[in-house]
């Protein structure tokens, strides 16, 4: 057990280890996060120890020896998420009646790197610092508070500051231009989202933290493609984290059939889904474009005519580009592969590069498909060379657009 830092006062924070022994009986171990005030115990986080966990641990060596213990066992038995065989135990611990209010879960799964924070984010809750970047993480979301509270057709900059230093008490005159800034960034981001399909909508951060907008657009599934826009309403909409930078070398293309499954969840459910960014341009533009290429069967061209019909901001940094075209001919290969399962006979080439075929009425062995896999390597390469003639039609955009 080790003691955390807390951001609230009376409050106390408790990392606990816990092993089991397991369906498959070995041993098998989580984290449990305990929340102790003066009135209660409760639980705030429960974390299976899978073995691609990255853990990390300030202060404390006997913490850390045994977490580097118990990780280096669940890379032994190769505990994998979502196997079904694994820690079905953990489910004892989720559903008992002592569950840590949503702001204490909050913290728990804060990260460090967020730059925009929900009203009720622990990180507000610390004392007022005289640290310039943490007083403009606070006049950021007071800012948009206020926003969203005036009708912004009657209000003029000079209110909007004055309220801020109403609501700090103190003077922001030095921070005149950074709130200007702020006012322009978050003005760019107040259209509407963008219907792309009856139960998919394209928009920004500020979508996503415009609890009545979503409400009234039936939104119950948010998948946030950023790593520095925090989930404004935990507990009220179920999301998808994807937690990438808008930079050339950020890899979206592994994450989109974990995407496509959430976005078809919500359709399943009678829901909808909001994919975004910070402007609704790239991160979550590239994804939507994926979405719409494996769901309808569009070329990337087409998919990138219907969605700008729509929404004509969406430009997708150069990597992402890249990696569009190469999923357009893993899309591609895939299909191929499963058509020909429907011919009467299919040639492959097994691992010592011999020609084999296989009758429809035999069994498809794991070769075809590592064919398959080496194909959609040799893809890769072939496809970025073509990547920049399929954007074309994309104007550039500002570098400080993310």
């Amino acid at each position: 057990m080790v003691q955390l830092e807390s951001g609230f006062p009376n409050r106390f924070r408790y990392l606990v280890i816990i092993t089991c022994i397991g369906k498959q009986q070995t041993e098998e171990s989580a984290l449990l996060g305990f929340d102790v005030t003066t009135n209660e115990i409760t639980i705030g986080m429960t974390l299976p120890i899978w073995a691609d966990l990255d853990i990390s641990l300030d202060g404390d060596g006997t913490a850390y020896q045994s977490l580097h213990k118990v990780s280096n066992q669940a890379r032994h038995y190769n505990y994998i998420a979502n196997n079904g065989l694994t820690h079905s135990w953990l489910e004892h611990y989720r559903n008992m009646d002592i569950r840590s209010n949503q702001i204490y879960i909050n913290e728990w799964n804060q990260m460090d790197d967020i730059l925009s924070h929900r009203s009720d984010s622990p990180h507000l809750y610390q004392p007022l610092s005289s640290d310039e970047e943490s007083l403009r993480t606070r006049i950021r979301v007071k800012l948009k508070e206020i926003m969203l509270q005036v009708n912004l057709d009657e209000v003029t900059p000079k209110f909007l500051r004055e309220q801020l230093e109403n609501a700090f008490e103190m003077s922001l005159s030095s921070f005149k231009q950074y709130i200007d800034d702020e006012m322009l960034q978050i003005l760019a981001q107040m259209d509407k989202p963008t219907m792309i399909l009856p139960y998919l909508y394209l928009g920004s951060e500020w979508n996503a933290s415009n609890f009545e907008e979503l409400k009234s657009n039936n939104i119950g599934y948010i998948l946030n493609i950023s790593r520095e826009i925090d989930n404004f309403f935990p507990g009220h909409f179920k999301y998808l984290n994807v937690r990438v930078h808008d930079h050339d070398d950020a890899d979206l293309l592994k994450e989109w059939e974990k995407t496509f499954r959430f976005i078809n969840e919500a359709k399943t459910n009678n829901q909808c889904c909001l994919v975004h960014c910070k402007m609704g341009i790239s991160r979550s533009a590239s994804t939507v474009l994926a979405y719409l290429m494996k769901e309808n069967n569009h070329s990337l061209i087409d998919a990138l005519e219907y969605v700008k019909t729509r929404r004509s901001c969406i430009n997708p940094n150069g990597g992402f580009r890249n990696q569009l075209v190469i999923y357009e001919g893993i899309l591609a290969a895939h299909k191929t592969f499963r058509s020909k399962l429907n011919d009467n006979q299919i040639t492959t080439i097994d691992k010592k590069n011999s020609i084999i075929q296989i009758s429809k009425t035999e069994s498809v062995p794991s070769t075809p498909i590592e064919s398959l896999s080496s194909l959609s390597t040799d893809l890769m390469v072939m496809m970025r060379k073509k990547s920049s003639n399929k954007f074309n039609c994309v104007t550039k955009r500002p570098n400080s657009m993310v």
